[in-house]
């Protein structure tokens, strides 16, 4: 399902969180045994049980009877040992690398097939690839300020552009900060420049610094990355990773170029991430009617009837910043 680079990525995490904890272990077992002295003196009398087991055989004495009492006085050593340590705050298990995953012990297989770990970091490269490749980059709340709005009332809507985004910016945090994966896909919706993008990455930032995944860009060049490798122009599986990551967004729906793959193409995007029950995030400039038009019903139903609507208004701010910036 992912491609070669993420492969290669996720077994290089696998392998350094491998090394961390076999590394940790030892110099664990190793402070042990210097803190405490018969911590040293109790595995080597317990290395030497296996040497006693051979030449009490090699002795032809009452071997069953020399074994067990060998057994007894390794047992006795392990109990010893796991006081001292337990005395210390410690315990044996503590000896041993503690790995990541419990499941492959950090191999990235298990029972001879793909550990989920495996899955999960492949997934994680695969959306980080996707992201990385749109000059779009996560923002902040903090970055997104009122001031560029106006508190006047709008003759049209008698709501003043400032407060409307104060609730927005509002339901934004507080989805990001909340977020779980299951949450209610949003449609974000209003004229260029008024703040749609920025909320949405700041969504992306917060979620993302959760640990979740997240894809991210422009919609025109996820759509064309989904082409080249329909046809065989590229190798990759980007549908797949945009429809299974925790969140998908997005931006400028609308914009793209207009055609029968696209259009197919996106549908399979958000109808299968609807069926996987996985959040989606979608701005654009278009109303209701305008979605049909260039979608059709079966695309323009689920985004407005199944997605959570806010609505961003105000002025450019784009452009009040630039004519700020030249006066």
């Amino acid at each position: 399902m992912y491609n070669r680079d993420s492969y290669d990525k996720a077994m290089a995490t696998l392998k350094e969180r491998r090394s961390d904890a076999t590394a940790r272990a030892a110099a664990f077992h190793e402070k042990m045994r210097n803190e405490l002295p018969r911590v040293r003196e109790i595995e080597q009398l317990m290395a030497q049980s296996s040497a006693k087991v051979v030449q009490a055989i090699l002795n032809h004495g009452n071997v069953e009877e020399q074994v067990e009492r060998i057994k007894a006085e390794n047992l006795a050593l392990q109990v010893e040992l796991s006081m001292l340590l337990q005395d210390h705050g410690a315990a044996t298990s503590d000896f041993e690398p503690q790995y990541t995953c419990k499941i492959c012990e950090d191999t990235g297989f298990a029972n001879g097939k793909p550990c989920v770990c495996l899955e999960q970091l492949m997934r994680e490269f695969s959306c980080m690839e996707l992201s990385e490749l749109s000059a779009m980059k996560p923002t902040s709340f903090e970055d997104l300020s009122l001031e560029y709005y106006s508190s006047k009332a709008d003759s049209r809507t008698g709501v003043a552009p400032r407060a409307q985004m104060r609730q927005v910016i509002a339901f934004c945090r507080a989805y990001a900060e909340n977020f779980d994966g299951h949450d209610d896909s949003l449609l974000l919706r209003g004229p260029t420049g008024v703040g749609k993008t920025h909320l949405s990455l700041a969504i992306a930032g917060v979620v993302l610094s959760h640990g979740y995944s997240v894809v991210y860009g422009p919609i025109q060049q996820m759509l064309h990355r989904i082409e080249r490798e329909h046809f065989g122009r590229s190798d990759g599986n980007t549908e797949d990773v945009l429809i299974g990551c925790d969140l998908l967004i997005l931006d400028d729906v609308g914009t793209e170029f207009s055609s029968s793959f696209y259009t197919s193409a996106l549908y399979n995007i958000i109808n299968g991430r609807l069926m996987a029950e996985k959040p989606t995030i979608i701005s654009t400039n278009l109303n209701q009617k305008e979605l049909t038009e260039r979608y059709g019903e079966q695309i323009a139903s689920r985004i407005t009837g199944l997605f959570t609507p806010l609505v961003c208004c105000g002025k450019d701010v784009r452009q009040q910043k630039l004519k700020q910036s030249l006066e």
